[in-house]
Order: C-alpha cells, then sequence, then structure tokens
C-alpha cells in the first residue's frame, strides 16, 4: 500500500500522507510532509504598507491626492491564484519526489478544479480519488475512510 499518496490542501494549508498498516494489520496514514501558509488569511493592512487616505502623490499639502485611494485593486483575488499556483507546484513537487503508482486529492470545492488543472497530465492520469472536500483538519486517524468509501 506504499505506492499511494494522499494529499489533502486548502489555501492556507498542504499535507502529504502515505497509507500504512500497522503491526496488527490495521491501515493508517503517516504523515509525510506539511505546509503551513500562516499569512494567507492576515488582513489586507496587515500585508501592505499603504492604507487608504495615507498616501499622497505629488504636490502633497497643496491639495492633490495621490491616484489609487480606495480603489479595489483585486489584492485578495490575486493572492488566491498566487496560492493555487503555489499549491499545483507543491503537489508536483510531493508526486515528483515519492514514489507511487496512484495519489488522491482532497481540496475544497471552490479551489479544487483551479489546482487540477494547473497539474501536468501525468499527475491527473495517476490520480484515481478526487473529493471536492477541505480534509486539512481531519484528524490522521479518519482520513483514509474519506476516500475509501
Amino acid at each position: 500500500m506504499s505506492s499511494t499518496l494522499i494529499i489533502v490542501a486548502d489555501l492556507q494549508r498542504f499535507k502529504l500522507f502515505s497509507p500504512k498498516k500497522d503491526p496488527v494489520g490495521r491501515e493508517s496514514v503517516g504523515l509525510i510532509e506539511s505546509i503551513d501558509t500562516l499569512d494567507f488569511h492576515q488582513r489586507l493592512n496587515e500585508k501592505v504598507s499603504d492604507q487608504q487616505g495615507h498616501f499622497r502623490g505629488v504636490g502633497a499639502g497643496q491639495g492633490v491626492i495621490g491616484s489609487g485611494s480606495g480603489e479595489d485593486h483585486n489584492i485578495e483575488l490575486e493572492e488566491e491564484h498566487r496560492r493555487i499556483k503555489e499549491i499545483a507546484a507543491q503537489i508536483s513537487s510531493a508526486l515528483q519526489n515519492h514514489p507511487h503508482e496512484n495519489w488522491y486529492f482532497a481540496a475544497p470545492k471552490a479551489i479544487n478544479n483551479q489546482i487540477v488543472e494547473l497539474l501536468n497530465s501525468a499527475a491527473k492520469s495517476s490520480m484515481t480519488v478526487n473529493l471536492h472536500s477541505d480534509l486539512t483538519n481531519t484528524p490522521d486517524d479518519q482520513l483514509l475512510k474519506h476516500f475509501t468509501k
């Protein structure tokens, strides 16, 4: 069973597991790799140096205010897309570094398909289970049963 990998991810966490059997023969999973991106859910004003109303353009003090104050630049959306690309790269790296015949994947419905689209065809073809669920907080001893239903 060591030829199977289990990958669970959300925008903040990436976890790689390998199924194993204990001496009694019970199946469980062992954590191989875990990456937490703690800064993903920070507030925008914690990530950027400018705050609305504090940026003044040339001629400050003369009534001229720099453009862009209060404009929505889709920073959160851009960061989400960047994080999705990072997850796809992490998956590709994990699949390349750990020998496997097949692998299982779980990610929230909102990002699952976007991640899978970024994987190469070999990775897609060896994926045998794809769940649209966030299992990153699922206890390790209960993770395997989600994929074997």
